[in-house]
């Protein structure tokens, strides 16, 4: 039976937990890294993203920051992308 794949930069949206906001950085880092799809159903793979650019928000605030391209470094990807209010809201959770 003839098959195709077809395979896409999508809309996709992925929510992870952690102990702290660089925990969940460093998850998401990892996903990226391998070459596994995120989710997987019969007919459809998630994979992460290879070229397009990368949107972050932080507690589901509904406002998101541009990454880029994943560099790697929670302070180069995460920190320095990040609103002055959030900058704070973030640097004080670490430091609990």
């Amino acid at each position: 039976m003839p098959s195709m794949t077809f395979r896409f930069t999508t809309e996709c949206e992925l929510t992870l937990d952690g102990q702290s906001y660089e925990e969940v950085y460093l998850k998401f880092k990892d996903l990226c890294h391998q070459q596994q799809p995120i989710s997987e159903t019969p007919m459809i793979k998630v994979y992460p993203p290879e070229e397009s650019s990368i949107y972050f928000e932080i507690d589901e605030q509904n406002t998101f920051c541009e990454m880029g391209m994943i560099k790697g470094d929670f302070k180069q990807d995460i920190l320095n992308n990040l609103p002055d209010n959030w900058l704070h809201r973030v640097q004080s959770h670490r430091h609990h």
